[in-house]
């Protein structure tokens, strides 16, 4: 089991992305999310996450994948990432930028997420979101960062190892 969650949410050409007020990634743009917590699923605490951090009340979420890193030789963990549509009930009344205690929330044009030039947003989204956003086959995206800087990230098929449930997540097939 990962520890970690993160969403993207999506309305129109847009996500809402969080400015990280706290490290890791302090000052970069990044979805939200975070931890786990016990005997929580995946998908529970991906919809609790996004509510604590944004107030918007998901009803579902598209389990993507999951995203896992070595740092400096060192496997850590990894995250279960989620995409959603905005609620059409926030469509209108939803407006950034907004100060939370996790950072500034504001809506940003994907293209400029995914530039390649853009230094403000966590290296590896820009390997993972895009065939996460357009529902490609889920997969694993294996990050290696050394001295900071992002190395490579490999895709991984998911098929073979894991099967989404119901909910979400992820179970372990034998």
């Amino acid at each position: 089991m990962l520890k970690y969650n993160l969403c993207f949410i999506r309305k129109g050409s847009q996500l809402l992305m969080l400015n990280r007020h706290k490290a890791p990634l302090l000052g970069m743009w990044n979805g939200v999310g975070g931890k786990l917590e016990s005997g929580e699923t995946p998908y529970d605490s991906v919809l609790r996450e996004v509510y604590e951090e944004t107030g918007i009340a998901l009803t579902e979420a598209r389990y993507g994948g999951i995203v896992t890193w070595e740092v400096d030789g060192k496997p850590t963990n990894g995250m279960y990432v989620y995409t959603a549509e905005l609620p059409a009930k926030y469509a209108s009344a939803y407006e950034t930028p907004a100060e939370t205690e996790e950072g500034i929330l504001a809506w940003r044009p994907v293209e400029w997420i995914v530039h390649p030039d853009n230094q403000g947003v966590a290296k590896h989204v820009r390997h993972f979101l895009p065939p996460m956003l357009a529902q490609a086959p889920c997969s694993e995206y294996r990050c290696v960062f050394r001295n900071g800087q992002l190395i490579s990230c490999t895709p991984l098929p998911l098929e073979a190892l894991y099967a989404v449930s119901a909910s979400g997540g992820m179970d372990a097939q034998p």
